[in-house]
């Protein structure tokens, strides 16, 4: 059976979607994407997707209406014609296409493109992995707030992890840490939970928004603030949040262990609890 995505309207075999060569996201990152992920065939936190999703387009100006009964039976359609149980789906909408230049033009129409990707997550309650992770510089742009497709300096970071072994890299600007390349980042110490606060420096990620409220129901002391390198180090545990990596352990960073190289127990149990919201709300 071919894999099947939807582009404009239309779904179409996997291998022969397509945009144009001009389009402004293809040539100038001029786009905007959400990554949801999918766990027994079931989409997961839609509704924060959508929430933020608006939000780029808005700071972009890029006119699209977005229609969250639309979006959700695409995507449940995408499912169903990939037979996919675990993994993710993908959405990018860019600002159209023109003749290539930099000031865009008002009149444009928006590319739509959705597909899905199988995705093996890194469970609690199955075989869980800790991790290791790198420090590398945060090079990139000032609106680490929009969720655009301008993902360079997350690449760099992300190969120089790669490439040293690492799962992740953390990303420090002026010494403090803001997040992850492709993660939200949070450290524990003496059982408080503290994590970057939702600025410009940041993308306030949908798993952190439920890991937030999820912190907050178990009564536990959560605080948002900006920290440094050295308190990375010495945390007592460090744990990543994303639409791909759910909750996931941190056990070293650069050539320091965390917690003695174990998941440690908060981490445990915020990955199980958020796991549990996932059953429960799509059962």
């Amino acid at each position: 059976m071919p894999r099947i995505a939807f582009v404009n309207n239309k779904y179409v075999n996997f291998q022969k979607a397509k945009v144009h060569i001009e389009d402004r996201g293809l040539q100038f990152s001029d786009s905007v994407y959400e990554v949801a992920k999918v766990l027994n065939s079931n989409i997961i936190d839609l509704k924060f997707h959508i929430k933020r999703l608006k939000f780029s387009l808005s700071e972009l100006k890029i006119k699209y209406n977005v229609d969250y009964k639309k979006i959700s039976s695409i995507f449940s359609q995408l499912i169903k014609k990939n037979n996919l149980t675990n993994g993710i789906i993908y959405l990018q909408i860019t600002r159209g296409t023109q003749s290539r230049k930099h000031v865009y033009e008002s009149h444009l129409r928006p590319n739509v493109i959705i597909y899905t990707a199988k995705h093996k997550f890194n469970l609690p309650n199955k075989k869980y992995v800790g991790y290791k992770a790198i420090t590398y510089p945060d090079i990139r742009w000032g609106r680490r707030d929009i969720k655009t497709t301008s993902l360079l300096a997350n690449i760099m970071a992300a190969n120089a992890a790669y490439r040293k072994g690492a799962y992740e890299a953390i990303l420090i600007k002026d010494k403090n840490v803001t997040e992850a390349a492709h993660s939200n980042l949070w450290i524990v110490k003496n059982h408080s939970i503290i994590t970057h606060p939702a600025n410009s420096d940041i993308l306030k990620g949908v798993t952190r928004t439920v890991i937030m409220a999820l912190i907050k129901r178990q009564k536990m002391k959560l605080i948002e603030k900006v920290f440094n390198i050295r308190a990375l180090y010495k945390a007592d545990e460090v744990f990543l949040t994303g639409s791909g990596s759910l909750v996931t352990p941190l056990v070293k960073i650069d050539n320091v262990k965390i917690n003695n190289g174990k998941i440690g127990p908060i981490t445990k149990l915020l990955a199980k609890k958020y796991l549990d919201k996932i059953i429960n709300a799509s059962s």
